[in-house]
């Protein structure tokens, strides 16, 4: 009938695009990711995972049975990620004719800009875990001492390649790996939360200054 007025179509429902499970999962797990670093672990749901990566919750559950299963997926995927990070950090001690001292802080520099373009991940190791369910709360600490055994035989050779002067017999190789490993977790933190403020850069700085002159 003419003259009537048309009533507007209503809007289409959006849907989530189709992904190859593998890709949904990961795209799941970037999305929990996201979370635990501006809220942390306590505020993973399956519910906020869907809403936060524009999904429904069935979607969520076809690739995670539950909030467990998915939180373990993501502390195993960030870890392997963190693993890697940390051997890529001791790449230079394959580097022929580097002194310790040259080999240390190269690992210390690579190991800090990796904090630095893997936010999140490091996040998810370096920050408060509340809301980790007990099981995975190991994994976590375990993460965080990943560095501890390669940096325990750097520091050990830096120790051994000193001039006779320094005294080096008389330090605990224990004391001063909890010691350093203390410190570089700090500064860790410090890159995650003002990287303008504490730059790798200037960290080394400060790392050199403490290590001493190079021979």
């Amino acid at each position: 009938m003419a003259g009537l007025p048309v009533e507007p179509a209503p809007p289409r429902r959006r849907y989530a695009k189709r992904l190859l499970p593998a890709e949904r999962r990961e795209q799941l797990l970037d999305t929990a990711l996201r979370i635990v670093a501006s809220r942390g672990f306590a505020e993973v749901t399956m519910a906020a995972v869907a809403e936060h990566g524009g999904v429904t919750r069935p979607v969520v559950y076809d690739s995670f049975g539950n909030r467990d299963e998915l939180l373990a997926a993501l502390i195993e995927r960030e870890t392997a990620a963190m693993r890697a990070a940390v051997a890529r950090a001791l790449r230079g001690e394959r580097e022929s004719g580097a002194a310790p001292r040259e080999v240390l802080i190269d690992a210390l520099r690579r190991f800090l800009d990796d904090v630095g373009t893997m936010p999140d991940t490091w996040r998810l190791v370096y920050f408060p875990i509340d809301g980790v369910p007990p099981l995975l709360r190991d994994h976590i600490r375990k993460a965080r001492n990943e560095f501890r055994d390669p940096l325990r035989r750097l520091l050990g050779e830096w120790l051994a390649d000193l001039p006779p002067g320094a005294d080096a017999d008389a330090v605990d190789p224990d004391v001063l790996v909890e010691i350093v490993q203390g410190c570089l977790q700090t500064l860790a933190r410090r890159v995650l939360d003002d990287p303008r403020e504490f730059g790798v850069r200037r960290i080394l700085a400060a790392i050199e200054l403490v290590l001493g002159e190079s021979d």
